[in-house]
C-alpha cells in the first residue's frame, strides 16, 4: 500500500536539503534579481511551503535538520577564521555591541509605557524581548519561565518575534547593504589579506566552487569529533544534552581552537560548505513560520514586538553613524544580538567577510551569557514602574 506520508516526509527532506542549490543555480541564471540573494530565496521557500500548505509538512523533520546544519555549520565556517583579525577590529564590535545593548533596554522600556493602556504585563514582554534583542531565542524562553509569563501571551510573542525577525532577516540579506553603505563608513580591512571585498552587494551568489574529495573528508571528520566533544562537555557540566549556550559556546572554542592551525585554515571548500548549511538552516527554520495563529489573535503583541524591535535597531543605526563604525560591523553585531551566533555566519556571507565571523560569534555568545540578566533585571524594574 502507498503511503503518502513517507511520500511527503522524503519531499520535504528533498526540498531542505535541495532548495538552496536550486536557488544558487537559478541567481547564476538570471543575475538580474539583484533583490534576491540565496538566503533571502532560502528563507521565503520554507516560509511559502509553511504558510500555503503545498502538502502537509513534519515540524520535527524541520526542526531536526536545522539543528543538524547548525552543529555542522559553526565548526565549518570558523576553520577558516584568523583570531588575529578579531583583536584588530574588537574595539568596534565592542563599541557597537554595546549600542545595541543600550538601544534595545531604551526601546523596551519606552515601549512598555507606550503600550500600558492597550495590553497587560508589558513589564514582562518588554523584559522578554531584551533577553531576545540581546542574545536570542534560548533567552527569551529563559526570562519568560523567570518571570512566570502566561503561557498563551508567551506563546504569541515566540510568533511575533519570528514574523518580525524574518522581515529583517531578509532586510539584511538584501536591500541593507546598499542602504546602510550610504551613511556608514566601508570595512577596513587592509591589515588581512584573505577576507573578500566587503562592499559587494548582498546580490551576488554564492559562488560555485567544486569540492575535492580529500579536503571534504578531512572538514566532515575534524567536524563530527568537535560536535562530539562538545556535546560531551555539555553533558558532564549540566548532565543534560538540552543545553544549547553550552554546546555552541563548546562548539565554538574548539573550533577557533582548531583554527590556530594553519593545515585547519588552508583546508578547502570548508567555508563554502558552511555557507551551504546556513542556507539548509534557513530553509527548515522558514518551515516553522506559521503565520495564520498570529494574525488570528496577536495583533497587538505583533505591534509591540514590531515597536520594540524596529527603534531599536534605528537608534542603533543612528548612533553607529555619530560613532563612525563601519557598515560591516554594525551588520554583523546587530544580527548577533537580535538572532545569536547562528546566523552570524549567513550575513557574513551576505557582505562577503568572512573575517568578521568570529567577532560576530564571539558577540552572540556573550548576548546569550548577559541576555538573561538584562532581560530579569529590566522586568523586575518595570514592574515596579508599570505593574
Amino acid at each position: 500500500m502507498f503511503n503518502f506520508l513517507e511520500m511527503y516526509l522524503a519531499l520535504q527532506i528533498l526540498l531542505i536539503l535541495l532548495g538552496p542549490y536550486l536557488g544558487i543555480r537559478l541567481l547564476q541564471y538570471f543575475p538580474n534579481f539583484k533583490w534576491l540573494s540565496p538566503v533571502v530565496w532560502s528563507y521565503a521557500l520554507g516560509i511559502l511551503f509553511a504558510n500555503f500548505h503545498i502538502f502537509p509538512l513534519s515540524t520535527p523533520i524541520a526542526i531536526n535538520i536545522s539543528h543538524f546544519a547548525i552543529l555542522f555549520a559553526i565548526p565549518l565556517l570558523l576553520y577558516s577564521t584568523d583570531l588575529i583579525a578579531w583583536f584588530q577590529h574588537a574595539q568596534s564590535t565592542v563599541l557597537s555591541f554595546v549600542l545595541c545593548i543600550l538601544t534595545g533596554l531604551v526601546s523596551s522600556s519606552l515601549m512598555a509605557f507606550l503600550f500600558q493602556g492597550m495590553m497587560s504585563d508589558t513589564w514582562q514582554l518588554s523584559a522578554m524581548l531584551v533577553g531576545v534583542y540581546t542574545g536570542g531565542t534560548p533567552n527569551l524562553n529563559a526570562i519568560g519561565l523567570a518571570l512566570e509569563a502566561d503561557e498563551a501571551t508567551f506563546v504569541l510573542l515566540n510568533a511575533a518575534d519570528s514574523v518580525c525577525g524574518v522581515v529583517y532577516l531578509l532586510f539584511l540579506s538584501s536591500f541593507a547593504p546598499n542602504l546602510l553603505a550610504r551613511f556608514l563608513p566601508p570595512f577596513s580591512d587592509s591589515e588581512n589579506s584573505f577576507s573578500k571585498d566587503s562592499t559587494a552587494v548582498a546580490s551576488q551568489p554564492i559562488p560555485s566552487q567544486p569540492f575535492q574529495i580529500v579536503p571534504l573528508l578531512q572538514s566532515i571528520v575534524l567536524t563530527l569529533f568537535i560536535i562530539a566533544v562538545s556535546v560531551g562537555i555539555a553533558y558532564f557540566i549540566s548532565g543534560t544534552l538540552e543545553n544549547i549556550v553550552l554546546i555552541i559556546l563548546s562548539l565554538t572554542t574548539l573550533s577557533v581552537l582548531a583554527s590556530l592551525s594553519p593545515k585547519v585554515r588552508q583546508i578547502k571548500g570548508s567555508f563554502e560548505m558552511g555557507e551551504y548549511l546556513l542556507l539548509v538552516f534557513c530553509v527548515s527554520i522558514g518551515m516553522l513560520a506559521d503565520f495564520s495563529k498570529l494574525a488570528e489573535e496577536g495583533g497587538t503583541v505583533l505591534l509591540f514586538t514590531a515597536s520594540v524591535m524596529f527603534f531599536a535597531i534605528f537608534l542603533h543605526y543612528v548612533l553607529s553613524a555619530l560613532f563612525r563604525i563601519d557598515r560591516d560591523t554594525v551588520m554583523i553585531t546587530s544580527t548577533a544580538a537580535i538572532y545569536g551566533p547562528v546566523f552570524v555566519g549567513q550575513i557574513a556571507s551576505v557582505i562577503h567577510n568572512k573575517q568578521l565571523v568570529f567577532s560576530g560569534m564571539a558577540t552572540g555568545l556573550v548576548g546569550y551569557a548577559i541576555g538573561n540578566y538584562l532581560g530579569i533585571g529590566l522586568g523586575y524594574l518595570l514592574k515596579s514602574w508599570v505593574g
